[in-house]
C-alpha cells in the first residue's frame, strides 16, 4: 500500500472516530440539556474557543511548518518550539482564569473550567504537531483516538454521575485529556523562557494567531450574536445543533488538509507542480461539497429528528443553508494550506480579518430580522468572500 494511502487512511479513521464520538456527545448533550441548556453550553464553548486562540499562540501551525521544512530566518529554533509553546499556554491560561474571576461576568465557573480544559487540549495539539511534522501520521492518528476516547469518558461520567452543569462537563472533559497527557508519546518539556524574545518566532506566531482569531470569529460569532441580539437561548440551540453537522463535515475534511499541507510545503518552490496540486485538491473538495449538500437536502429532516429529537424541528430549515457553505469552506481548506505553505501567512491573516469584519457586520444586519437563517446566509457570504481573496492572491503570487 502506498505511503500516502496509509497516511490518509489512518488520519481519516482517526477523524471519523473523533467526529462520530463528538457528534454522539453532542446528541447526548442536546437531549439532556434541552435547547436552553444546550444554548448556554454552546455559548460558553464559543467563548472558550475564542480564548483558545491565545492559548495556542499560533504554535500548533508553526511547529508543523518549521519542523517539516525550516524557514531560513527561524533555522535553529525548531527544537525549542515545543517547550516555548507549552510555557506560553500555561501562562496564558493562568492569566485568563484570573481575569475572568475578577470581572463581574456570568458563567465564571463554567468558563474557567473550559479554559483549563482547553489548556490541556493545546498541549495535546502541540504533540500532534510534532508527530505530523515528522510524518508519523498513523501514530498521530492513534494519539487523536486516545484523546477523544478519554475526554468522552470524562464528559459522560460528569453528565451521568455528577450533574448537568457546564463547569462539571468541562471539568470531566479536562480530566480525561489530562489522564492521556500523562502517557504522552512525546515527553512534555519543562517551561522554557530562553528564546522567548525571538522576534521571528513571535512575528510569525502573531500572524497565525490573527488567522485563527479571524477564522474563529467568523465561525463562532454567529452564536454569540444570536445570543446577544435575540436574547433567545432556544434559537441559539437550534442554530448550534445545525452547526454541529457542519462542524462534523469540516472535521472529516481535516485529514486532507493535513496531508496536503505537508505535500505542498515540500514542493512550494516548484511553482508548476505546486499549482497543479492545488487545482487538483480544490476540485476534489468541490465535488465532496456537492455530495454532502445533496445528501443534506434529501435526508436532512430525518437526520435532525433522529439525532436531536422533535424539539429541534427549527433546525431542519437552517441545516441545508449551512451545508451550502461547504462549496466555499472545503476548497478554502486547500487554499489556506497553500498560502501557509508559501510563507504567506501575513496576507492570509489580512484576508481572514476582512472576512471576520464582513461576517460580523452581515450577522448584525441579518440576525435581528431572520434569526438563525440570517446567520447561515452570513456564513455562506463570508466563505465566498474569503475564497475570492485567496484565489486572487494565489494567482498573483
Amino acid at each position: 500500500m502506498p505511503l500516502l494511502t496509509i497516511h490518509l487512511t489512518s488520519q481519516w479513521i482517526a477523524t471519523m472516530y473523533t467526529a462520530a464520538v463528538s457528534m454522539g456527545l453532542t446528541f447526548v448533550l442536546g437531549r439532556l440539556l434541552g435547547p436552553m441548556g444546550f444554548g448556554t453550553y454552546s455559548y460558553i464553548l464559543t467563548l472558550a474557543s475564542l480564548f483558545f486562540i491565545l492559548q495556542d499562540g499560533g504554535f500548533k501551525t508553526l511547529i508543523v511548518r518549521e519542523k517539516t521544512l525550516p524557514t531560513s530566518n527561524l533555522a535553529g529554533h525548531g527544537e525549542h518550539l515545543f517547550a516555548l509553546a507549552c510555557t506560553h499556554t500555561l501562562i496564558t491560561t493562568a492569566a485568563g482564569i484570573c481575569i475572568f474571576f475578577v470581572l463581574p461576568l456570568p458563567y465564571r465557573a463554567g468558563i474557567s473550567a473550559a479554559f483549563v480544559c482547553f489548556c490541556f487540549q493545546a498541549l495535546a495539539n502541540f504533540i500532534s504537531s510534532e508527530l505530523r511534522a515528522d510524518g508519523l501520521f498513523p501514530r498521530e492518528a492513534l494519539w487523536q483516538i486516545t484523546l477523544r476516547t478519554a475526554s468522552a469518558v470524562g464528559i459522560l461520567f460528569a453528565l451521568f454521575f455528577i450533574c448537568h452543569d457546564p463547569w462539571v462537563i468541562f471539568a470531566g472533559w479536562g480530566f480525561g485529556l489530562l489522564s492521556v497527557l500523562l502517557l504522552s508519546p512525546i515527553p512534555i518539556p519543562l517551561p522554557r523562557f530562553k528564546g522567548f524574545g525571538c522576534k521571528g518566532i513571535w512575528r510569525t506566531c502573531l500572524a497565525f494567531m490573527a488567522i485563527d482569531a479571524a477564522t474563529t470569529i467568523y465561525y463562532r460569532c454567529d452564536i454569540l450574536l444570536l445570543q446577544h441580539l435575540l436574547q433567545d437561548a432556544a434559537e441559539v440551540g437550534y442554530y448550534a445543533a445545525a452547526y454541529r453537522f457542519l462542524d462534523a463535515i469540516v472535521l472529516l475534511s481535516a485529514p486532507v488538509g493535513v496531508i496536503c499541507f505537508r505535500k505542498l510545503r515540500l514542493v512550494w518552490k516548484d511553482k508548476r507542480l505546486f499549482y497543479s496540486l492545488v487545482i487538483k485538491m480544490t476540485l476534489i473538495m468541490v465535488g465532496a461539497a456537492a455530495f454532502v449538500l445533496m445528501f443534506g437536502i434529501i435526508f436532512g429532516k430525518e437526520v435532525v429528528l433522529f439525532t436531536f429529537g422533535k424539539d429541534y424541528t427549527e433546525t431542519i430549515r437552517i441545516l441545508p443553508l449551512l451545508l451550502g457553505a461547504l462549496f466555499f469552506i472545503l476548497p478554502n481548506t486547500i487554499l489556506t494550506q497553500a498560502a501557509i505553505a508559501q510563507n504567506r501567512e501575513g496576507l492570509y491573516a489580512v484576508a481572514a480579518g476582512m472576512g471576520a469584519l464582513f461576517n460580523i457586520g452581515l450577522n448584525c444586519f441579518l440576525i435581528p430580522e431572520f434569526g438563525g437563517v440570517g446567520a447561515a446566509w452570513a456564513t455562506i457570504a463570508t466563505e465566498g468572500l474569503l475564497m475570492g481573496i485567496l484565489l486572487l492572491s494565489l494567482m498573483t503570487s
